[in-house]
């Protein structure tokens, strides 16, 4: 073994040590919470969906009284009921008329988020429990994989681990594990409020949640790697201004990337195969990207709908000719009507989703930005609910047009914003309802178009051969789409995570 490698081990074990030190021996604990204890997991990895209906990912209609043989993790076989016979050795679950769809994809969550930015001992400690309750909240809403923006890479990395072993219930990752931002004389970029981490804590984590690359070498450095770490995707962030009506004096109080530094991600992006995601929700912004990512030939994704003027048409064209797509993420700005709701949860229902530092310091904060809600335009803010309702009709309208441009899919930002609380992808669905997007579109934009965005060609669809990602939900998802707001039964890669609204929580107790 070479002294590299002695280094490197040594120092994996100390990481770990200091880890259960700070945070508690949380891998064990959590293996009480493996899926594998449902029953129904135990009779063997040959099952047979039967009298099911099924929404396949591609068209808008139902095909009815459906068989699905699953074997292993995949997708053996799938037809009507006349058509497949169901062989002895393959236990037999009847879906009794309910309805199979492709597992959810959701493409902009932030996984390993732990809802405090005050770590003090309390946070620490209460961590991974908050990081699992965020994954099992997320699998159990329906969703089987999700393309993470960014957090503690150390504990995302691990966190991917524990729901890919299934000794955690959880969605597959696509992961950039860290947030490329800028910063300039001592000024931080967007986003602002996530501070450089001093050495100790960025060791611990394994790099920074936000990493503030000083010069083009050290960009270069950090973007490669992502990829090195085995990552899918880069995210940049290219955002002039704060959420906040009142603008800085001068664009050095909130630096931005320069042009061949944008050039350089992407480069680096179409070099290694990555796709990047800009963080951009401001359309001068939005722009820029799309022009110089044109100049390099690279693929771009577009992280949250413009919210401050209306798209052109030129520019959606453009996207759409060079294969670029918005992740909208309306609830980002729609959550901006309801913050005095989220406060009255957060009272009343927070075991399930939220552990304790974390409710209250997450409370402190959207009752934060509620008392500065008066001086909106006055001051600025790092999130200007005021402006956000005011501005909404933006997203509106911006998200309308994209769809019909054929340039959108689906995420939701949870984990992202003070009101991200995990499982509530349906917050998302209801907006796009309520844009007049009809329910098999937005079927498709969760499982196949979200698919195809991602380059994921094993999952997103009810077909032979692919990932047996399913769930199954009481009703026609076409024709009622509340259906979606409670995910009975969720099968990942041929395990099922959650069986008939069984839900593996008892171990937080």
């Amino acid at each position: 073994m070479t002294i590299h490698k002695i280094l490197g081990t040594f120092n994996t074990s100390l990481k770990s040590a200091v880890k259960r030190i700070s945070m508690g021996d949380y891998t064990s604990h959590l293996s009480k919470a493996s899926p594998l204890i449902h029953e129904i997991n135990t009779v063997g990895n040959k099952i047979a969906f039967t009298n099911c209906n099924i929404f396949d990912g591609i068209h808008a209609e139902l095909k009815e009284d459906m068989v699905v043989l699953v074997e292993g993790d995949e997708i053996l076989d799938v037809g009507y009921k006349k058509q497949i016979t169901v062989p002895d050795d393959f236990y037999r679950v009847d879906a009794e008329g309910q309805t199979i769809l492709p597992g959810l994809i959701d493409n902009h969550v932030h996984e390993c988020s732990p809802f405090t930015y005050e770590a003090n001992s309390s946070a620490v400690r209460q961590t991974p429990m908050q990081i699992a309750l965020n994954v099992m909240r997320t699998v159990y809403s329906g969703v089987t994989t999700v393309c993470d923006m960014g957090g503690p890479q150390g504990i995302i990395k691990e966190f991917t681990k524990l729901a890919d072993k299934n000794i955690i219930p959880g969605p597959r990752f696509l992961n950039c594990y860290t947030l490329i931002s800028p910063t300039k004389g001592g000024k931080l970029g967007y986003p602002s409020q996530v501070a450089v981490l001093n050495p100790f804590k960025a060791w611990l984590l394994e790099g920074q949640v936000a990493t503030r690359p000083k010069t083009l070498s050290d960009l270069k450095k950090f973007c490669y790697k992502v990829k090195d770490d085995g990552g899918t995707h880069l995210k940049t962030t290219y955002q002039p201004h704060p959420f906040s009506k009142k603008k800085y004096a001068t664009q050095d109080d909130f630096p931005i990337f320069a042009d061949d530094w944008m050039k350089t991600i992407f480069r680096i992006g179409k070099e290694t195969g990555l796709v990047v995601d800009i963080h951009s929700p401001y359309g001068v912004g939005a722009e820029k990207c799309v022009d110089l990512a044109i100049e390099v030939d690279a693929k771009i994704r577009i992280q949250h709908m413009t919210f401050d003027t209306d798209l052109k048409d030129t520019f959606m064209q453009r996207m759409r000719d060079y294969g670029f797509y918005i992740i909208p993420t309306v609830m980002v700005f729609g959550d901006s009507f309801h913050m005095p709701e989220f406060i009255s949860w957060l009272d009343t229902n927070p075991k399930a989703y939220m552990m304790p530092e974390a409710n209250r310091q997450i409370r402190a904060r959207i009752q934060n930005g509620i008392d500065l809600e008066p001086y909106s335009g006055q001051m600025v803010m790092e999130h200007d609910y005021a402006y956000f309702r005011e501005q909404f009709i933006f997203v509106r309208r911006n998200t309308q047009k994209a769809h019909d441009a054929g340039i959108i899919g689906f995420g939701t930002d949870i984990g992202g914003t003070n009101t991200g609380f995990f499982g509530r992808i349906y917050t998302e669905i209801m907006h796009y309802v309520e844009f007049g997007i009809s329910f098999g579109d937005i079927l498709k934009y969760m499982t196949s178009v979200n698919a195809r965005i991602s380059g994921l060609n094993d999952r997103g669809l009810i077909q032979t051969g692919k990932l047996a990602d399913m769930i199954i939900v009481r009703g026609n998802p076409l024709m009622d789409i509340k259906v979606l707001s409670d995910v009975p039964t969720v099968m990942k890669g041929g395990v099922f995570l959650k069986y008939k609204g069984m839900e593996l929580t008892s171990f937080l107790n």
